[in-house]
């Protein structure tokens, strides 16, 4: 499964993306963030119909800036879209 992702080089120019992923009733919305002072991309993902800013409960996690970071970065929404 591939979530909706821009490309590492729109990260390292300090753009941050949201995105979401739906099947039926099932729902997943996702927030990635750049950290260029840590080389880090910041990502959130909250199963909750509402905005980022309003969602309760967030996983969150850090992964590297870096192509292989980005890949990781996809497998942990797959992990967030499979957990109950």
């Amino acid at each position: 499964m591939t979530f909706d992702m821009q490309k590492l080089y729109y990260f390292t120019e300090g753009n941050s993306f949201t995105g979401s992923y739906s099947s039926g009733p099932k729902l997943l919305r996702y927030r990635v963030e750049p950290d260029k002072e840590n080389s880090q991309l910041l990502a959130w993902s909250w199963k909750e119909d509402k905005c980022f800013e309003r969602a309760l409960e967030k996983r969150e996690g850090a992964f590297p800036m870096t192509e292989k970071g980005m890949e990781q970065l996809q497998g942990w929404l797959g992990e967030a879209w499979q957990a109950e």
